[in-house]
């Protein structure tokens, strides 16, 4: 029996008993739409959650730490080595596949900024002015440049100053605009507050120029870097003391790469020195791991609707059989092998189970879109409620180009299967028997 063959044979058939094909494809339907729609949900939060890769920080960027800062913590340490004196950073600079590293010193004191009469806030954070460039800190306006008080700010550090006479505290703009405060060019004051030795309040007041603002990235964008000397400087004067970094070393340094994806191989060498390592591109993977096995659970629950319909096919395949005993002994009298009585059973059943999985594609695509219009409604109903906007829209259900092709190919793989048993009762048959059969 050559191929043709089989599928008029197979067509007709399942013609014949049209009903009740139907029926048995039903739960093929209901189980492949079950894992269109689950897994259409868990990639759609899984890329609500990782699509913007750059909100996790710069993706060519580790951020290290000394092991010996978590030894309090319990975690082991790799010692004296793991601290980030100068001459470890280095050594770490000088290794292959590294860019740039520099250290990363926030100042550690409070801190009153101020613009005129408005007060601001921002993160002043000190590092080296030669590695600007390698950070991927992309100046929008003005020039990288850093030292002798000049500083870069992030892209929404100038939408933080308000007038504190403003008892709303609704954010004030220069010459009443509604415009974001331009602050290129523009010169900060810095105040810093300590108690002196006679128990009296002293302030020490600098001026910080603003010589670039950055693009907005949504990791850096209320950040004002200044040069790593200044930092210290500020950071000196509060505590009354200068740090020693020969012995104690820096609290953090950002380690630079070459190629993104020698980031993770570096990131573990860091690692196995004893230093406390961590960057987007971790935080992404163990991300997209943990949604790896949402979407595997999913699929599961629904591969489990799929066995169900796979017990239903292969009844209606036997009560087939009982129903067509005279028909097979009087195909196997006229010369069909055991090869092509199994050949049509199973390819009855794959049938059922290949049109029962292109529609139940069809369907799960549709209840995903229902779905994701439903939610966003809902969500930018929310969202207009408390006063938020959003200018990307949300989707909640995602459906991979694989996905189909998968669950498609699933169901006939579950139709098959579940025609091998009542293949093998209709090839066990006896022809003399089955031609007498009633």
């Amino acid at each position: 029996m050559n191929f043709r063959d089989l599928l008029r044979v197979v067509w007709s058939n399942l013609n014949r008993m049209r009903g009740r094909a139907i029926m048995t494809a039903l739960g093929v339907v209901i189980g492949t739409a079950a894992i269109v729609v689950l897994i259409a949900l868990a990639s759609g939060l899984q890329e609500s959650a990782t699509g913007d890769a750059t909100a996790f920080g710069p993706v060519n960027q580790i951020t290290l730490l000394p092991g010996a800062f978590f030894r309090a913590f319990g975690a082991p340490s790799g010692g004296d080595e793991s601290v980030l004196t100068p001459d470890i950073i280095k050594e770490i600079g000088r290794r292959e596949g590294v860019t740039a590293i520099t250290p990363k010193e926030q100042v550690a004191a409070p801190t009153t900024i101020k613009l005129n009469r408005l007060v601001g806030s921002g993160t002043l954070t000190g590092i080296d002015p030669l590695v600007v460039r390698d950070m991927g800190l992309e100046v929008e306006r003005g020039a990288d440049i850093l030292g002798n008080w000049t500083v870069i700010v992030g892209a929404k550090v100038g939408e933080s100053f308000v007038d504190p006479r403003e008892r709303s505290g609704t954010q004030v703009q220069r010459n009443g605009s509604e415009e974001p405060l331009d602050l290129l060019g523009q010169t900060l004051s810095v105040s810093i507050t300590k108690l002196g030795d006679d128990g009296k309040p002293i302030t020490r007041t600098v001026r910080l120029r603003v010589g670039g603002v950055l693009e907005e990235t949504g990791s850096d964008d209320y950040a004002i870097y200044m040069a790593l000397a200044d930092a210290e400087d500020l950071t000196s004067w509060y505590s009354g003391q200068r740090p020693d970094r020969r012995n104690d070393g820096y609290s953090q340094a950002v380690v630079v790469v070459d190629d993104t994806q020698q980031l993770l191989p570096i990131q573990r060498e860091l690692e196995d020195d004893g230093f406390f390592a961590f960057s987007a591109q971790s935080t992404l993977q163990q991300i997209n791991i943990l949604f790896a096995v949402i979407q595997a659970v999913f699929g599961g629950i629904g591969a489990i609707a799929l066995l169900v319909a796979a017990i239903g096919i292969a009844n209606t395949m036997i009560m087939s059989i009982l129903e067509r005993t005279r028909e097979i002994g009087l195909m196997k009298a006229v010369g069909a092998t055991n090869r092509d009585v199994m050949s049509i059973f199973i390819a009855e059943a794959g049938a059922i189970g290949f049109f029962g999985g292109i529609a139940g594609v069809l369907f799960g695509i549709g209840a995903a879109k229902v779905i994701d219009v439903i939610a966003q409604a809902y969500i930018n109903a929310q969202l207009a409620s408390s006063g938020s906007t959003s200018s990307d829209p949300i989707s909640i259900a995602i459906i991979p180009i694989w996905l189909p092709i998968f669950a498609i190919v699933f169901s006939l793989i579950i139709g098959l299967a579940s025609g091998i048993y009542p293949a093998l009762r209709a090839v066990q048959l006896d022809p003399v028997n089955a031609l007498k059969y009633e």
